[in-house]
């Protein structure tokens, strides 16, 4: 079995890791950090946990691909909600505010 050294674990490495697995190879994994996850990572510190990087779900369709490559479903692992706008108070809306934007929020809002 050829072997292959993958250095760093986040989304790109772990995923390189996974497709790399199926091909048959035997994969070891170095990271720098205690956990995995590159940018998306997570610091718990005194009982607060801050997420590290930048939102990483922009493209769900690449993750259910992924997950679908392995036999998986993203939702067997996860679930998300849709969140709202929740930077302003309704009653302190930002000055860029106007109706595109408040017809926007109603239809994410809609159940």
């Amino acid at each position: 079995m050829k072997k292959v050294i993958v250095i760093g674990s986040g989304f790109s490495s772990l995923s390189a890791s996974c497709y790399l697995a199926k091909a048959g190879y035997e994969v070891d994994m170095f990271e720098k950090n205690d956990t995995v996850g590159g940018r998306a990572r997570q610091l718990i510190k005194d009982g607060f946990t801050f997420d590290i990087g930048p939102s990483w779900y922009w493209m769900p369709d690449i993750f259910e691909k992924f997950f679908a490559d392995f036999g998986k479903k993203t939702s067997d692992y996860y679930h998300l909600d849709k969140a709202t706008f929740a930077a302003w108070s309704h009653r302190d809306k930002p000055d860029w505010w106007n109706e595109d934007y408040a017809d926007y929020e109603k239809r994410i809002t809609a159940k």
